[in-house]
């Protein structure tokens, strides 16, 4: 059964205009006097059902929370009973009944006491005509009530339909608990994460005799997947860790809907509470309990069982966290509730095979972590070339030690000067060499006496957008380094006929043809995020449409081409980046649709990256955005809205290669919305963009 309920939908939007932010955009200040002081208040509106609401006297902001006259919820079928003596107002809408009095923290809900922060009390105000009003703060009574109101996020404004369901047997809708356990995080101690289906109400209290810590979350139903046994309809979960010996867990009332979780305690100790998940979670944390840190000293290059390695001394075995990021490559290794004694950072120039330089820190937390967490990190910076680094960590009980899996980079250096690589091979004496290169295999072999190299065998993949891979082999009467080209080269020796250092200096044929060019085009959004959606279409299926497209022309000119997604399929943004990167590609396309809040804005925007990435300036991405910008609406005649530069965009941050992503038009706008799912102008925009490709690969 649907009813209107105007009132009850009304209170919860206060919620929502408790923004400062948004009133000071668009609302006037005015003078009010309260609590015997005078204040500048800002002045908002009260919408419903999208209508602003007007009973002559300003509903305003004060401190975060916002305050109407209590006679407005007359008008919308609440009752409002005033005791003069008392200076209490009594609020009746169907069942409920709510008693307050100016300036009291007691607030009674049929008949039960809640104490509110002194904020949320009722007030007398007057305003600059010397009218004295009541006003209430709605925010308070909405989350007694409980219904709910949305946000356009469009227009910047909360917005409210007073139909409401009702549930058949009168009930109001209670937001479920799904998950209740514990969760370490960085340290020994247990933290208790709660995951539920809606934002988290609750109280909290600390009891003595025993030690017990009870949260109660209100309006919530116990609706647990598994994972806690039950008896007589509690369930326990033995802890049995740091301070606390169990959890007991119960639908503690249905009248109204509350979850009791009590923690048993075998010291008295506070607690924490962290919100998480936009609200539907929350993780309750001991505090002010002592950890004791390991003390990080000393990190040397030492050898250990005749092998080079990076051993970090500690004051006892730490627990540890290992992590591979790139752009550039490196191993992370994160030592837990830990000090560094050498300070907030120190630097070591310890080179041993594939590690180039060794960093430790005293970390700042980020979200991988709590933010009062003790973290030291230690950063191995990984040579120019070596993509999946791999290293042996072998934890003791006052050290670390380090060994680099052996290496190909025990017997061959790797470089960039300019566009030039620069390989040397390491003989352990002077010796004579060949070179042999197949143009046709794009494969490169320098063969040497067999016993000239101390590494009998070793692989490394580089993917630097000229050079695949470095293999080295050994044969019975030579040892082999073959160098696996992406597309074709020409190289130049360095070093004598007889030597001990064979050096070749390697770049991109001149005469390079379109099949050596490999491009990547990137589909934006895709399976899960449909991206923006407006005017009934979805920005996944325009940006797939047109990449195929665009796929299919580079093919035709013969280019090499790789989509990160070919279907209706969801791909992590960093691994958009890394496809291209694995892959040593020449470009990155990246294809979107755009939205707007005023329908009218048409036209294509291009992103860039705005700084510097390691082998791009960023001068060529501007470039390639600019000469694809002309191309498009010169070949479209869409308006130019722009070349963006951008700093943190994951897909032309993280790619190697110069970078856009394409904006190909506004879907708010609803004339636009049509062309870009018109194949005739999605064929203009492909056209445009290979245009704007082969121009850019005619200078570059």
């Amino acid at each position: 059964m649907k009813k209107w309920k105007a009132v009850l939908s009304l209170l919860l939007i206060f919620v929502f205009f408790s923004s400062p932010g948004f009133a000071a955009a668009k609302h006037n200040k005015i003078a009010v006097s309260m609590d015997g002081r005078k204040h500048t208040v800002t002045e908002v509106p009260v919408l419903v059902d999208g209508q602003a609401i007007n009973i002559g006297i300003p509903n305003f902001i004060h401190r975060d929370y916002t305050f109407v006259p209590i006679r407005f919820v007359e008008r919308y079928g609440a009752k409002v009973n005033w005791d003069q003596k008392t200076k209490t107002a009594t609020v009746i809408q169907n069942s409920k009944e709510i008693k307050m009095t100016i300036n009291s923290r007691d607030i009674y809900v049929n008949g039960q006491k809640k104490v509110v922060d002194k904020e949320l009390t009722p007030k007398f105000v007057t305003f600059a005509n010397k009218d004295t009003r009541t006003m209430i703060p709605f925010r308070l009574v909405s989350e007694i009530l409980g219904y709910e109101v949305g946000w356009d996020n469009a227009n910047r404004v909360p917005f409210i339909n007073t139909k409401v369901e009702e549930n058949p047997d009168g009930n109001s809708s209670a937001m479920e608990v799904t998950d209740i356990f514990l969760d370490k995080g960085s340290t020994s101690i247990p933290n208790i994460v709660i995951n539920g289906t809606d934002n988290f109400k609750y109280s909290t209290a600390l009891l003595e005799n025993p030690n017990r810590f009870v949260i109660d979350i209100e309006d919530a139903k116990l609706n647990l997947k598994g994972g806690i046994p039950f008896e007589g309809g509690v369930g326990v979960l033995n802890v049995n860790s740091g301070s606390i010996s169990k959890l007991n867990v119960s639908q503690f009332s249905l009248s109204p809907n509350v979850v009791r979780i009590v923690v048993h305690l075998t010291e008295k100790v506070d607690f924490e509470i962290q919100s998480g998940n936009e609200g539907k979670s929350i993780t309750i944390s001991p505090v002010n309990k002592v950890v004791n840190l390991n003390k990080v000293g000393n990190i040397n290059k030492e050898k250990i069982n005749g092998k080079e390695a990076i051993v970090i001394y500690n004051e006892f075995k730490p627990k540890i966290n290992t992590m591979k990021f790139n752009n550039p490559e490196r191993i992370v290794i994160d030592l837990l509730d830990s000090s560094l004694e050498a300070g907030d950072y120190v630097e070591y120039n310890h080179s041993i095979g594939l590690v180039e330089k060794v960093r430790a820190s005293q970390f700042i937390p980020d979200n991988n972590y709590k933010p009062d967490d003790k973290i030291v990190r230690v950063v191995l910076d990984i040579k120019d070339g070596v993509s999946d680094p791999n290293v042996k960590i072998d934890t003791y009980d006052d050290r670390i030690v380090i060994t680099p899996e052996t290496s190909i980079w025990e017997a061959v250096d790797y470089s960039f000067e300019g566009a030039n690589r620069i390989i040397s091979i390491n003989a352990n004496r002077e010796i004579e060499y060949n070179v042999d290169y197949n143009s046709h295999g794009k494969v490169m072999t320098i063969s040497l006496p067999s016993d000239s190299l101390d590494l009998e065998e070793g692989y490394t993949a580089i993917n630097d957008g000229l050079i695949k891979d470095i293999r080295v082999v050994k044969e019975r009467n030579a040892s082999k380094v073959i160098i696996n080209f992406i597309r074709s080269a020409e190289y130049s020796i360095l070093s004598k006929n007889m030597d001990n250092k064979i050096t070749l200096s390697l770049k991109r044929d001149s005469n390079i043809k379109p099949s050596d060019r490999v491009i990547v085009i990137d589909p934006g959004h895709g399976g899960k995020d449909p991206g923006t959606v407006q005017n009934g279409i979805r920005e996944k299926d325009v940006n797939l449409a047109v990449s195929h497209k665009l796929n299919e022309g580079l093919k035709d000119k013969g280019y090499t081409t790789i989509m990160t997604r070919e279907d209706d399929i969801f791909i992590e943004l960093k691994e958009r980046a890394n496809i291209a990167n694995r892959n040593g590609a020449d470009l990155f396309i990246s294809i979107h649709s755009n939205s707007h809040p005023n329908g009218n804005v048409s036209g294509i925007q291009i992103l860039y990256h705005s700084k510097n990435k390691a082998n791009v300036t960023k001068e060529e991405t501007y470039n390639l955005a600019n000469i694809i910008m002309d191309e498009m609406t010169k070949g479209t005649g869409a308006q130019n809205k722009g070349l963006l530069a951008r700093e943190k965009t994951v897909v032309i941050r993280d790619t190697a290669m110069p970078s856009v992503l394409i904006e190909l038009g506004f879907l708010t706008n609803i004339q636009e919305a049509q062309l870009l799912t018109d194949e005739t102008y999605q064929d203009l925009l492909v056209e445009s963009i290979i245009k704007g490709i082969e121009r850019y690969f005619e200078i570059y």
